[in-house]
């Protein structure tokens, strides 16, 4: 039978979904049976990911313990509610009216729900459509969680959300975060084309590493007892943040720098192997 670790041993475990726990949002088998495990052994396991709640699946987030989403700008552990943070009003505004200028491509995240125009909705449904069936004892619908998220506001600028995507854009990630205002910040996209049309517009304050502390704390456990996983350059304050830090193979070299262990992606079932080692398990 599991072994409940004694105060000073328990860990919280952070991961990050798309390329670490989920390949294209779906989470392998060996994945889901190894959080489970590490669960059962009294850690903690949460989601720490750039992609709001509302294109988690619901049966992603049940088999976790809390998330940290919107890189940070929400934390839920268990229940309990510990952050909500969104756009003020008048930025948001300001972001839409920027983007729609450039004819760039984008959608807001909140935490219920994706917020588009026809255009984008019609082209990630398309996307949705073409998607494989799932295999067994995965868990997670990939393009599906987005289609299933989307919703269609009559004005997106008077919506309230926490972080934008874009993709395929005809101006630079970093330009548009500097023409919408000093509040913004950017990250080009961890899933998608490396020459700056695709990416992420957020608040410059927020990121990963201040949800993880948030939801550490929440837990009763100091930095020294939290491990961190990711691939991104968004997971890089994480993993410079947390006790552990693990890189999947293949991410950029400030990544794998960041951390004291490397393992392969999701397709290869890493995770399972870093818990493994780390003695989670």
């Amino acid at each position: 039978m599991p072994t409940t670790p004694a105060p000073s041993d328990r860990r919280a475990v952070f991961l990050d979904y798309d390329g670490t726990l989920a390949e294209q949002g779906v989470v392998p088998a060996a994945h889901v049976e190894a959080v489970r495990a590490v669960r059962e052994n009294g850690h903690a396991v949460l989601l720490s990911t750039g992609r709001c709640a509302s294109i988690v699946a619901p049966e992603v987030l049940d088999l976790l313990d809390g998330a940290v989403c919107s890189a940070g700008a929400h934390v839920r552990v268990g229940d309990a509610l510990l952050r909500d943070e969104r756009y003020p009003e008048a930025l948001g505004r300001r972001a839409v009216e920027v983007l729609t200028a450039h004819e760039v491509p984008f959608v807001l995240e909140a935490p219920d729900a994706l917020l588009c125009t026809p255009a984008m909705a019609a082209w990630i449904r398309d996307r949705a459509e073409a998607l494989p069936p799932a295999a067994a004892g995965t868990v997670g619908g990939g393009t599906l969680d987005l289609a299933r998220a989307v919703r269609l506001p009559e004005d997106l600028a008077s919506c309230s959300f926490a972080k934008i995507s874009l993709w395929r854009s005809p101006v630079a990630v970093e330009q548009l975060a500097a023409e919408i205002g000093e509040e913004i910040a950017a990250l080009p996209s961890s899933m998608s084309r490396v020459d700056g049309s695709a990416g992420e517009l957020f608040l410059r304050h927020l990121d990963k590493a201040g949800g993880v502390q948030l939801a550490a704390e929440h837990l009763g456990l100091g930095m020294d007892a939290t491990v961190g996983a990711g691939d991104g350059l968004n997971d890089l304050g994480m993993l410079r943040a947390t006790g552990t830090s693990i890189a999947i193979e293949g991410a950029p070299a400030s990544v794998l720098e960041a951390a004291d262990l490397v393992v392969p992606g999701p397709e290869e079932a890493g995770l399972a192997l870093a818990f493994e080692r780390l003695g989670l398990l």
